[in-house]
C-alpha cells in the first residue's frame, strides 16, 4: 500500500471529500471502499487496466512518468508505479487528495486532516486486506 499526491486529477475528479484509489487486485476494491466508509476516510476505486499503459510508451527512455494531454493523469500515474511493483505483488496505492479539506473531515476539525491514518489501521488490523 502507498499513499502520495500524483497529480492532482483526483481533486478534480472527487474534490478534497474523497480519494482516489487503484490497486493491481480487483477483489480488494470492496474492501478498500468498505474501509473508507468505516473510518470516515471516504475512497473511490479507479480503474487500472493494461490500455492505459501505452501512455507511457517513449521513443527515447525506458517508460514515461506522464503524458502532456491530461488525458486520465490519475490513471496514468498509477499505471506507471505499477511498473515498480515486482512479481505478482498486491499493491493499492490511495491518492492523498483528502489530506487538506476546508472544515476538517470524518473525525478531524482541522484543514490539514491526516488522512490516511485512520484507513491504513482499517484495512492492517481488521485484516481485511492485505
Amino acid at each position: 500500500m502507498d499513499y502520495a499526491t500524483l497529480t492532482g486529477a483526483c481533486v478534480g475528479a472527487l474534490s478534497t471529500r474523497m480519494s482516489g484509489a487503484v490497486t493491481n487486485r480487483m477483489e480488494l476494491v470492496p474492501t478498500v471502499i468498505e474501509a473508507g466508509w468505516e473510518s470516515g476516510e471516504r475512497v473511490w476505486p479507479f480503474p487500472l487496466e493494461k490500455d492505459y499503459d501505452k501512455a507511457l510508451k517513449s521513443g527515447i527512455a525506458d517508460v514515461k512518468q506522464c503524458t502532456l494531454d491530461s488525458d486520465a493523469d490519475h490513471i496514468i500515474a498509477a499505471s506507471f508505479l505499477r511498473k515498480f511493483i515486482e512479481g505478482d505483488m498486491p499493491w493499492v496505492h490511495i491518492d492523498l487528495s483528502s489530506g487538506n479539506h476546508k472544515g476538517g473531515l470524518a473525525h478531524i476539525p482541522t484543514d490539514i486532516t491526516g488522512f490516511g491514518v485512520r484507513f491504513s489501521l482499517n484495512l492492517l488490523l481488521n485484516q481485511k486486506a492485505m
